[in-house]
């Protein structure tokens, strides 16, 4: 037998003494670093050291990238044209860059401004499926500067390293959402002598990922420590916040000189008439400071959705919320239908507490707690369909249960879950 001080790893040739675990055949040995390693090699994925280039083949055309986005987002027209025409330009100046041309085209960084439900985040996330680029997404509020209590703004390039799983090639042409930008707009009541690390700060530290610069990426992972070059040249960054209250600015903006006399009158515009005018200038006027705003080459303005987008989100929509609900209950063997009053008064309800497409959820999860959690039950009694042609919005509403031979009866035993 063997002195165990002359073990070693019959692949890599390292003692026992040099690595962690050293695990035993019959006649070989392998230590637990060979076993990470052909772990690796075995899982990656055949396109994981793809370029755009080489993986996506056909770059999807503007038009192309439109029809896609329509297919999950209501509305927002011109939004679509525009981030389908900068997605198209941003990946054709990556492929020049690839082919060995000179750097003569800027980058693109956008910036979504828009009212909470107007589909901020599902535009960004939407748009890396679609040219199939590793996406990663941050919340502005947990950013701190490096070296301060919170997130540092380098762990934003991790997270897109780790969807791409560590492939820096393939990450380095991704796209990162920004969330909630605004929230680091600069208040006009700070100290100035106070050093404002979650505000300026942050805007300060981004401005050298989304202008192109490299960088090394601290990270962890399989228990040690790693210093990764990262370029941010090839990044998209997409930046969304609410901006609540800049239309004022917007308003003053336009109304400077132009009215004229004591008794001139002028109808207020509509609030989404007033965002589609935003510009760089409003954004820095809000607190972002113009470093900063000046790297953003496109503005895009979003509107509210009226209740019958709301309605067609729930109904067309391939994210829609109706559509994922249908395929549970489908699960446990029961159909699902809502009927028009329903659907409308779903959106109206988002409407009113403005709360946009993002209040679907919410509101129909709330009708159908419930029914969900009895699905089981229903179905070994003989139900296959539930049917809701009005919402619940008080204890005398109910949907309609049908049974295998097609008879409605009225559900006695719903009760909606109550919100405090």
């Amino acid at each position: 037998m063997s002195n165990n001080k002359d073990i070693s790893c019959s692949f890599c040739g390292k003692d026992r003494n040099s690595v962690t675990k050293l695990i035993a055949g019959p006649d070989v040995y392998i230590c637990n670093e060979c076993i990470t390693l052909s772990y690796n090699i075995l899982i990656s994925p055949s396109k994981k050291s793809t370029t755009v280039e080489q993986s996506s083949g056909d770059l999807p055309e503007p038009n192309s990238i439109y029809q896609q986005l329509d297919e999950y987002i209501v509305g927002q027209e011109y939004a679509k044209e525009v981030i389908a025409v900068n997605a198209y330009n941003h990946y054709k100046r990556i492929r020049r860059l690839q082919g060995g041309h000179k750097n003569t085209i800027d980058k693109t960084n956008l910036l979504l401004v828009g009212a909470t439900g107007t589909g901020k985040t599902l535009f960004a996330r939407t748009l890396a499926e679609l040219v199939d680029v590793p996406f990663a997404i941050a919340d502005a509020t947990t950013l701190t500067e490096s070296g301060y209590v919170g997130e540092d703004v380098d762990a934003v390039i991790e997270r897109l390293l780790y969807t791409a799983d560590y492939d820096v090639e393939l990450a380095q042409t991704g796209i990162v959402y920004i969330d909630e930008i605004d929230k680091k707009a600069r208040s006009s009541e700070s100290n100035a002598a106070t050093r404002d690390v979650s505000g300026e700060g942050v805007q300060q530290a981004l401005l050298r990922l989304i202008e192109g610069t490299n960088m090394k990426v601290k990270i962890n992972r399989k228990g040690t420590e790693e210093h990764i070059d990262f370029d941010t040249t090839n990044v998209m960054f997409i930046m969304g916040g609410a901006f609540v209250g800049i239309e004022d600015i917007i308003s003053k903006r336009i109304d400077r000189g132009s009215k004229i006399g004591f008794t001139a009158q002028f109808a207020e515009p509509h609030k989404d008439d007033v965002i589609e005018k935003v510009s760089h200038e409003d954004i820095i006027r809000y607190g972002l400071i113009p470093e900063f705003v000046g790297r953003i080459s496109t503005i895009v303005p979003l509107r509210e959705l009226n209740q019958d987008q709301l309605v067609q989100m729930m109904t067309t929509s391939k994210v829609s919320t109706i559509r994922q609900y249908k395929e549970l209950l489908a699960m446990d063997g029961i159909d699902i239908e809502f009927g028009d009053d329903y659907l409308n008064t779903v959106a109206a309800l988002c409407k009113d507490r403005k709360l946009g497409a993002r209040g679907i959820k919410s509101f129909i999860e709330e009708s159908l707690i419930n029914v969900m959690y009895r699905a089981p039950e229903l179905k070994k009694s003989g139900i296959e369909q539930i049917r809701f042609d009005k919402y619940p919005v008080d204890d005398n509403t109910s949907p309609i249960l049908i049974n295998q031979g097609g008879e409605e009866i009225i559900d006695r035993e719903y009760r909606k879950i109550k919100r405090t």
